[in-house]
């Protein structure tokens, strides 16, 4: 199954952002609590719709579910979705708050990539 890709939530604003809040932290803090809302709903409801229709056709029990355990495709699928989530629920504040950090991060690491390269 493909994953739905919502294009309208990818997509960043070009230009300057207004300051909604007292500072653009709290505006990145709430953006990010928005983000993460946004997954928690669309998670409970996919939960909610797959309980029902399993329940309805008799095919497991909460046990069941509870005792599962992935095996490796799983876990590394569920690795990936996981990292994306973290972006998006995080990317907010990332790039809002630490341009500056990630650049001088990213100068640091190719700098200790070329030494250690030698």
């Amino acid at each position: 199954m493909a994953e739905r890709i919502n294009l309208d939530r990818k997509a960043h604003s070009k230009g300057s952002q207004p300051v909604i809040f007292e500072s653009e932290t709290i505006d990145a803090l709430a953006g990010m609590v928005l983000a993460l809302l946004g997954e928690v709903v669309v998670l409970k409801d996919r939960l909610d719709a797959n309980e029902r229709l399993l329940a309805a056709a008799g095919l497991h029990s909460p046990a069941d579910i509870d005792m599962f355990a992935p095996d490796a495709q799983t876990k590394t699928e569920r690795s990936a979705y996981r990292q994306a989530i973290y972006d998006r629920v995080l990317g907010s504040a990332r790039d809002k708050l630490m341009p500056e950090a990630l650049a001088q991060q990213n100068d640091y690491e190719g700098v200790l990539d070329a030494v250690t390269r030698d």
